[in-house]
């Protein structure tokens, strides 16, 4: 048994379990507490290593991972370095003991030329789709998350800041919305972090320079236009699914990994392990450099 598929294949039981307890009421899953239990890893990889039978691994990562789901069942919230940041308490009851927070922000254009639209969010439906005389303009809807808006100008450049608010609970029945609408002048830039999100970002009608996403339990769909000649993406996402459409005219680069993902790669040769590129990759004019680390995922990247 190759120590790759005891590794990852424990890793894939102890996250169905987590979800599945979470589901069934068994405990409350919170995915900042979940990453506190990180050395499993390196534990679980020294037992995939171990020069003993497959059996006696298998064994020995199942215990692993039952002392983990233990461990977290008992770890306290509060203790949680992040706690601070990000609070959810879920529940499928729709009370009406408090408002929904609605909140509108935008901020005019200047001289800009360059924009960095820079999110951290935790749980959500976030949606870009059309275009503002604004420099920005967003409209949150639903849910008991609030966020803090900022932006920040110098020398032509902008820099926009969108933060969720510390401990808000959140509920199922009644979502947090992002809607958001860009100015399509300026060259644009994301920086973006989220956490058990639906992120849906139509980016055609924008000139686009980098895209920084990291995210966990995610939903994560974007389309690139044409409008500028390269962009650079980054990815860094867990148990999530990845979706990205690109014009078919331009050049693409793929590096890194997606492990135990699902891969979807039409019109891509493998230039080497974990190298793709398009066939028009050196002559095109646009050129789309994406570099993706996605564990227990679903990649796909479609060119239109």
């Amino acid at each position: 048994m190759k120590h790759q598929n005891v590794f990852w294949g424990t890793i894939l039981i102890t996250f169905g379990l987590l979800f599945m307890f979470d589901r069934l009421g068994v405990f409350e899953l919170e995915w900042f507490m979940v990453w506190r239990l990180w050395p499993v890893l390196l534990i679980l990889w020294g037992v995939s290593i171990l020069p003993v039978r497959g059996l006696f691994k298998m064994i020995l990562a199942i215990g692993v991972a039952a002392l983990s789901l233990l461990i977290y069942a008992n770890l306290d919230p509060e203790e949680s370095p992040f706690h601070r940041n990000f609070h959810y308490n879920y529940t499928d009851e729709d009370t009406t003991d408090s408002e929904d927070i609605n909140q509108v922000f935008s901020h005019p254009i200047d001289t800009d030329t360059t924009a960095l639209l820079k999110m951290t969010a935790g749980a959500g439906k976030f949606m870009l789709n059309g275009t503002t005389n604004e420099l920005i303009y967003i409209n949150k809807s639903g849910g008991k998350i609030g966020y803090d808006f900022k932006v920040e100008e110098m020398d032509g450049n902008a820099t926009v800041s969108l933060e969720q608010n510390s401990d808000i609970n959140i509920q199922r029945k009644r979502p947090n919305n992002l809607d958001i609408q860009l100015n399509e002048n300026p060259i644009w830039g994301f920086d973006v972090e989220i956490g058990a999100a639906d992120f849906n970002f139509d980016l055609t009608p924008f000139k686009v320079s980098k895209i920084d996403i990291e995210g966990g339990a995610t939903s994560i769909r974007f389309k690139l236009g044409n409008l500028y000649p390269e962009t650079e993406v980054n990815i860094d996402a867990a148990a999530s699914s990845i979706n990205m459409r690109i014009p078919e005219t331009a050049g693409c680069s793929i590096l890194g990994s997606s492990i135990l993902s699902h891969r979807d790669m039409k019109g891509f040769i493998q230039v080497s392990k974990g190298h793709y590129e398009t066939e028009n990759y050196a002559t095109a004019s646009q050129k789309i450099k994406i570099s993706v680390d996605a564990a227990v995922s679903s990649f796909e990247i479609t060119r239109y």
